[in-house]
């Protein structure tokens, strides 16, 4: 009896304790392959503004161009990006989503105190209902 309890407990811990779910492996597969195209589309949509602002709208837009210039010191003014940039760029891209942010606590708190409202306003009304 020991024997049998102690092998589904071990049982019921490495399913608990599962790091990799195989099922969802699927799902990470299909967001990192949409996350290198937004990534590569996002290189590419400020390689384009880059070349706009430096080279072909250069004149009209005077001490931009040049403030654009130098931030962004590119060998004779071409944006080049490669899979390398493409990668970390995505990196950087999934780091930022991961973030925790602030708005979400404000919504929770919001919520709750809904909640809180609502099951005091339900006591009130048992008690007169009594």
């Amino acid at each position: 009896f020991g024997d049998g309890l102690m092998v589904a407990i071990a049982n019921r811990a490495a399913r608990v304790m599962q790091i990799v779910a195989p099922s969802r492996f699927l799902d990470g597969v299909v967001f990192a392959v949409f996350l290198l195209f937004v990534s590569g589309a996002g290189l590419f949509i400020f390689g384009e503004f880059h070349k706009m602002c430096v080279i072909t709208e250069a004149k009209k837009l005077g001490a931009f161009a040049d403030i654009m210039d130098k931030v962004f010191p590119f060998p004779n003014k071409k944006f080049i990006f490669n899979l390398t940039h493409i990668l970390l760029f995505a990196i950087l891209i999934s780091l930022l989503a991961m973030t925790h942010h602030p708005a979400q606590e404000a919504m929770q708190e919001e919520s709750e105190r809904g909640l809180k409202k609502a099951e005091k306003k339900e006591k009130k009304e048992a008690n007169k209902a009594e």
